[in-house]
């Protein structure tokens, strides 16, 4: 296989893309697990306390490490570091399963931090090393496969985990059905390790050489990535999408809460919301990977930051277990695939090649700062003062309606297609 990347296959991406879907599903899966083995173990009213910390734990490790996973990838050949942390997967959901089988679950939420962690130190190195793959031509498409199919990964792994757990919960328990669906995830760890092994090798950057600072240089990577205003937009719409992606997901957890009676059937409701919503984002960024062949369609993320609204509008005026609900999810999902894959590509293309890896890992550790001030405004909205999830479908319209109009402001003062 030829080492010029604009020569390469454009099939030699598949088996990472493979691999981040599996581990993308892994990490979600477990998150929609734990939540409602939760409310099956110690009452329903646990359920949203223990959806709050495991969201949060999910994000933690990407602000913690965010410097360091950046170094990491621009530092090491990221063929290297992708392979590596792929097979990190199994320590973090081996010591996950532990707590489970001990009913443990503090052991498990640590087992769950390890497998974000993972997740911490893949992100960069992911998105980086596609454009060492197949160079700038093919990005945008590149990009456009692989937020599809993480979408895939991160929704089915929420829906496939919550459903296999209510049909095995009655039968099992809720510590033992955990276990069983723990244990299987192990099972697609170690596929999707050994998948990603015929990637093709990719060279390590001349990065600079580890200095202590690089462990807390957190705002200085953050500050460079703000001031840098042929980036600073890209990362911010990326961030708004990531953060009202995990507020969401809150939200539809609080609501199947609301709608269902007892504690069985939960996991159910909310996995089929979350796979409407996952087929709405897989639709929207095959479109935006078909339009983008060898551009970066900005004018793309303005249409979904003005349709990404008015889905909320639909989601709250109708009933949750109508198909107009179903169709609301499916709209959310396609307009944001339309606002943050276009966005997302720019960032990669646009990004040295020496600092690609931090200026990713900033982004990323921008973005979960975000997706936990989100977190907390949730809980604030949700605990202390005392709105149905419903409501703040409602409170979530009034930022969606001005995201949406800044970013035709910003995109009509610039060019709307940007071509490698």
């Amino acid at each position: 296989m030829s080492t010029d990347p604009s020569k390469r296959p454009f099939y030699s991406v598949i088996p990472l893309l493979f691999s981040q879907t599996i581990g993308a599903f892994n990490d979600n899966a477990m998150k929609a697990i734990l939540p409602v083995m939760a409310a099956v173990q110690f009452g329903k009213e646990s359920m949203d306390e223990v959806n709050i910390q495991v969201s949060i734990l999910l994000i933690l490790p990407f602000v913690i490490f965010a410097p360091l996973a950046g170094w990491v990838s621009d530092r090491f050949s990221k063929k290297k570091v992708v392979s590596m942390t792929l097979l990190a997967q199994l320590f973090g959901l081996g010591l996950l399963s532990y707590g489970l089988a001990s009913e443990l679950l503090f052991t498990s939420l640590v087992g769950f931090f390890l497998l974000s962690t993972q997740s911490a130190f893949l992100s960069p190195a992911k998105k980086g090393i596609l454009k060492e793959l197949i160079g700038s031509n093919r990005l945008a498409m590149a990009v456009g496969w692989t937020e599809m199919l993480a979408m895939v990964g991160i929704l089915g792994g929420a829906f496939v985990g919550a459903m296999s757990f209510d049909a095995l919960v009655v039968e099992n328990g809720g510590w033992t059905a955990a276990l069983i669906l723990a244990s299987a995830t192990m099972g697609l760890a170690l596929l999707s390790w050994l998948a990603f092994l015929p990637t093709p090798p990719t060279e390590a950057p001349k990065a600079q050489p580890f200095k202590p600072g690089v462990i807390w240089s957190h705002f200085g990577d953050l500050r460079d990535l703000m001031t840098d205003r042929k980036l600073r937009g890209a990362a911010l719409g990326d961030a708004w999408f990531w953060s009202v992606g995990g507020f969401f997901y809150l939200v539809l957890v609080k609501l199947s809460g609301e709608v269902v009676e007892g504690d069985v059937g939960l996991g159910t409701l909310y996995g089929y919301w979350f796979l409407l919503l996952g087929l709405g984002i897989m639709a929207g960024s095959l479109f935006v990977a078909y339009l983008n062949r060898g551009r970066i369609e900005l004018g793309l993320t303005v249409i979904g930051g003005l349709i990404m609204p008015v889905s909320l509008i639909g989601l709250y005026f109708c009933d949750p277990l109508t198909l107009v609900f179903e169709i609301g999810c499916l709209a959310l999902g396609f307009s944001g695939a339309l606002f943050f894959v276009p966005l997302n590509g720019y960032l990669q293309d646009q990004a040295e090649e020496d600092r690609r890896g931090r200026v990713l890992a900033a982004a990323n550790l921008f973005t979960q700062l975000s997706g936990i001030a989100f977190i907390v405004f949730h809980a604030y909205l949700s605990g202390y003062l005392g709105l149905s999830a419903k409501e703040e479908l409602l409170v979530m319209l009034v930022p969606s309606v001005l995201i949406g109009f800044a970013t035709l402001r910003a995109v009509r003062g610039g060019s709307g297609t940007q071509r490698p």
